[in-house]
């Protein structure tokens, strides 16, 4: 098995861009949580939209609990190789992160810190929100679990740090994972 890198953070938080980055860095295949439940949401012809991503979201998690809804993941992912080294992208939940680490022994969990008001900004204009819309997006559910994962973080990446420290500290923590 090799290594595995959780990317997580809020909405906003640059989450998908560092892990686009790490992808490039690395060359490890890349895969979001959000992804997976979009690619789902198309082949139901279901809108795909923030509100119905966290919809479905919940919903698969609740119907199915934390391990079915993992299952659930890897199945509708069959062009990821989760045996091999990848970057996962939008981890929300604590307790998923516990199950995929059971899983897969070998990773790094990166979050992502980020201020109220960046995040709002960002998503005011990324999904062209209203304020109060985008404190709403903000204030979901879904977002109030990815602060779980806080505490269990190898390395922070923030607003401001330079990508090639953020990377050098990360190639560091994947080697002591070999």
């Amino acid at each position: 098995m090799d290594t595995k890198i959780y990317v997580a953070g809020k909405i906003c938080s640059g989450k998908s861009t560092l892990a686009k980055k790490i992808a490039e860095h690395t060359g490890y295949p890349l895969i979001s949580f959000g992804g997976i439940l979009k690619d789902h949401l198309v082949r139901s012809d279901i809108p795909v939209t923030r509100e119905s991503l966290q919809r479905i979201g919940q919903e698969l998690i609740d119907q199915l609990g934390y391990d079915g809804f993992l299952r659930w993941s890897i199945e509708h992912s069959p062009q990821i190789q989760w045996n091999g080294p990848l970057i996962v992208d939008g981890l929300r939940h604590g307790t998923i992160y516990i199950r995929l680490v059971g899983l897969f022994p070998r990773g790094v969990l990166v979050y992502c810190v980020c201020d109220l008001g960046t995040q709002l900004a960002r998503l005011m204009t990324r999904d062209q929100l209203d304020e109060n819309d985008a404190r709403e997006t903000l204030s979901h559910e879904t977002e109030q679990y990815v602060s779980e994962l806080e505490a269990s973080a190898n390395l922070f990446f923030r607003p401001g740090d330079l990508a090639d420290d953020f990377l050098a500290q990360l190639d560091a923590l994947i080697k002591q994972q070999q």
